[in-house]
């Protein structure tokens, strides 16, 4: 389904900005209250996956569900695991990096994607490229900039760059292959629902692997903890159906410029909830590149 850049840059921009406030969310919990990576991806998915089945059912009792075929529970199975890999690839990069040097990391492969999707879909967008070199050029200056004076190691950057980057060309090529055929929005919307459901799942297993007692802290579970699961639920359900959308289409390479800011969005959100240290330059590096995505036909 080919879908118009403006509608692109804006599904890509919703996603970014609610997964953007979800890292923030990701932070407090992991970094503030110290819980368990695992439980809280655990406890994450299962909130996520109870508002979609609310959720679920409203959208079966409005409109007519998906006719579910092996190679349509494949697509779903691998679309889920690419992005459970890459939240997992993420998850070492915060542990490897900062947060401005994972953006750097992030914004290197728009320059491969496109060629990338081109391989996988036979699309390939002239002036989308340039406003993928543009853009890189952009955050790239900016943050060896900003880093200037701390020692950058170089060798751990390329081996973080050796682990993500793979990730999201890949699940940037395969994105618009596995959603082929989906051609209403609403068949995106069912699709993302068992793409929630299958994730659900994989953090089950990990959450099982890795934690044979079966237990969480009863001391995590208190007060706005629930209301920050729930928050972090509505914003998943959020963040997935708009990065599905942003990521179906041929063309979807101007929606990675959008998404591969992820971090420099949660850079904005950090000052907002958790008082961390935020520019004035780092908005106006967001508004410069939405101002020159606009341009891209």
């Amino acid at each position: 389904m080919i879908i118009s850049n403006i509608w692109l840059i804006i599904f890509a921009t919703i996603s970014s900005f609610s997964r953007g406030i979800i890292s923030v969310i990701d932070r407090y919990q992991m970094g503030y209250r110290k819980q368990s990576s695992i439980d809280v991806n655990f406890l994450n998915n299962i909130c996520s996956s109870v508002l979609v089945t609310f959720f679920l059912i409203y959208v079966l009792h409005s409109f007519p569900s998906p006719r579910i075929t092996n190679n349509y529970l494949i697509k779903v199975l691998l679309y889920a695991f690419l992005a459970q890999v890459v939240a997992y690839g993420y998850s070492y990069v915060f542990k490897k990096v900062s947060i401005m040097q994972s953006v750097l990391l992030s914004k290197v492969t728009d320059l491969f994607i496109p060629w990338a999707i081109l391989l996988t879909m036979g699309y390939f967008s002239k002036s989308s490229y340039l406003v993928s070199i543009i853009s890189t050029v952009i955050v790239v200056i900016y943050i060896v900039f900003e880093q200037r004076h701390n020692n950058l190691n170089l060798k751990n950057l390329l081996t973080t760059f050796a682990v993500i980057a793979p990730l999201l060309i890949i699940q940037a090529a395969l994105s618009p292959l596995l959603t082929k055929g989906l051609i209403k929005p609403i068949d995106l919307v069912f699709f993302t629902i068992m793409t929630i459901y299958v994730r659900c799942l994989i953090t089950l297993i990990t959450f099982i692997y890795k934690n044979k007692t079966l237990k969480i802290s009863a001391e995590n579970l208190k007060g706005k903890v629930y209301l920050i699961y729930g928050s972090r639920a509505v914003l998943t359900l959020l963040a997935q159906v708009t990065y599905t959308l942003a990521t179906s289409s041929p063309n979807s390479s101007i929606a990675w410029i959008f998404l591969n800011m992820t971090s420099l969005y949660s850079v904005i959100f950090g000052d907002i909830f958790l008082k961390e240290k935020m520019k004035f330059a780092d908005i106006l590096v967001i508004v410069a590149i939405f101002i020159l995505a606009l341009f891209s036909k």
